[in-house]
């Protein structure tokens, strides 16, 4: 899997790797981050994701960042972020995740952000396949999943698992 090393840009939305330094300053706590990011870090995302950046540069060389945040353009601050890492296995699959501030969710970001995700890991990122598991009561996740081009794989107890390859995605898309 290639580094992801520059934003990826949508339409309302900036998604900004997280890198040592990003994840390193998220550790210090929410001020020291939103500083080094240059965008505001809202209580009710930092509540649930600003530990999860603490924690998530890959540290072993070399150093490639497995989860970007999700910073809206109009408003300078974090809505969410997305994550994204290899899976033992096969070569070329790829595991993501992503997360909304609940302030934010039912606005389309989920799919905007983890869309500009799939993406770039589909055309860029060397990923040949991607998977994503859910809770089976996630219902927003299962319709962020089935808007992205996901199907469902399997249902092993509570968690459902969806795969997508680049064929779907295309035909998610037409």
């Amino acid at each position: 899997m290639i580094a992801l090393d520059h934003p990826l840009i949508t339409q309302r939305l900036r998604i900004e790797p997280v890198t040592a330094r990003l994840a390193a300053a998220a550790r210090q706590g929410g001020a020291m981050f939103a500083d080094e990011l240059g965008a505001a870090a809202p209580a009710d995302w930092c509540a649930s994701g600003l530990a999860m950046v603490g924690r998530s540069a890959n540290w072993g060389p070399p150093q490639k960042p497995i989860r970007a945040v999700a910073v809206h353009h109009d408003e300078g601050c974090v809505i969410g972020d997305v994550r994204f890492e290899p899976r033992f296995g096969p070569q070329g699959e790829v595991e993501i995740g992503y997360s909304i501030a609940k302030s934010r969710r039912r606005q389309g970001y989920a799919v905007e952000a983890a869309g500009a995700l799939v993406d770039w890991l589909l055309s860029e990122g060397g990923a040949d396949t991607l998977i994503a598991g859910c809770d089976h009561n996630n219902v927003g996740s299962v319709k962020t999943l089935r808007k992205l081009g996901f199907w469902l794989d399997s249902t092993p107890g509570s968690v459902f698992w969806w795969v997508l390859t680049r064929e779907l995605r295309l035909a998610a898309r037409a």
